[in-house]
């Protein structure tokens, strides 16, 4: 397989992109819409010091299939994005720039194909974890693709996801589990965290990460938490694949059926893999979340497979 990196431009940066190339005759190609946090392009998450390598491990499992794929970075620190623009790398920062990020890499992973003659393949959309809830809302809106795939998809907003993660902490306290409620609250009101409720919430995780966040990142966390993922697949008439780890205390398997039932009688697949985290391995019993997440390796071959297949009936 051949590995290609590419700068994706769009407003107020260039970020960081990679094409991934079969060895065989090419049987169609995937987009893969990045998560949540802070990763580089393939996948790490070098601020946490956190190195799954997620997507690059995806993209290598679906060249071994015969499937092109485009990945990107998030924008943020350690990710390799590099702003050129401050003006209009504010507009890029946000949910509605999100969108925005993912259909120029769409744009970008088309030209490539067309480049290299490859024009009447089938394509995908993959997204993962926050990044399913973005091919979604391409969905909804009507993005030009052949199908969309929701792995790890949450069911939710995003600051439920966290109240959810919060309560199944075994050492979560009322008191800390009900500061991250009021905070919560407040954000989802625009309102401003006063100090004395900040210093109520200080630690590393829950409240205490949420209170630290400037002004134009709590905007985005209101704006993606506003967005309903369940409503955004529901009536999307392609069909759509969703990918569940029931191992996956990141977003939990409930999800993945939540989504699942949403969409009706219209073309939909479930691939679940009981042991799998995630980012798709397989880890020891009682492993800590956070390391759990960063596990390193490949992810399981079974998923690839699954995205293979099920693009094979487009």
């Amino acid at each position: 397989m051949q590995s290609i990196s590419l700068p994706l431009a769009i407003p107020g940066f260039n970020v960081p992109a990679a094409l991934t190339l079969p060895d065989a005759e090419i049987q169609g190609a995937v987009l893969l819409i990045p998560g949540s946090l802070f990763s580089d392009v393939d996948g790490n998450f070098p601020v946490w010091q956190s190195f799954p390598r997620v997507y690059a491990h995806l993209a290598e499992g679906l060249a071994r299939h015969g499937l092109a794929s485009l990945r990107f970075a998030k924008l943020g620190p350690g990710t390799g994005s590099q702003e050129v623009d401050p003006t209009l790398a504010a507009t890029s920062r946000t949910w509605a720039g999100r969108h925005r990020t993912a259909r120029l890499a769409l744009d970008l992973l088309r030209t490539e194909l067309q480049r290299r003659g490859w024009e009447r393949l089938k394509v995908a959309i993959a997204g993962h974890s926050e990044g399913a809830v973005v091919a979604s809302v391409l969905a909804r809106d009507g993005v030009e693709a052949d199908g969309i795939v929701l792995l790890s998809g949450p069911s939710v907003g995003i600051l439920d996801i966290m109240l959810e993660q919060n309560r199944a902490m075994p050492n979560a306290s009322e008191e800390q589990i009900h500061t991250l409620e009021e905070v919560v609250a407040l954000i989802r009101r625009g309102e401003p965290i006063p100090n004395a409720l900040k210093e109520r919430a200080a630690g590393p995780t829950g409240a205490g990460a949420l209170v630290t966040f400037p002004p134009d990142a709590l905007t985005y966390m209101r704006e993606v938490d506003a967005t309903d993922p369940v409503a955004a697949i529901a009536h999307y008439e392609k069909p759509v694949l969703i990918v569940q780890g029931g191992a996956d205390d990141s977003v939990p398997p409930h999800h993945a059926e939540a989504l699942r039932a949403a969409r009706a009688n219209r073309p939909t697949e479930c691939a679940f893999f009981a042991e799998l985290q995630h980012c798709y391995k397989k880890v020891p019993p009682n492993t800590p979340s956070t390391q759990s997440f960063g596990w390193p390796g490949p992810t399981d071959p079974r998923i690839d497979e699954a995205i293979a297949a099920w693009m094979e009936c487009l």
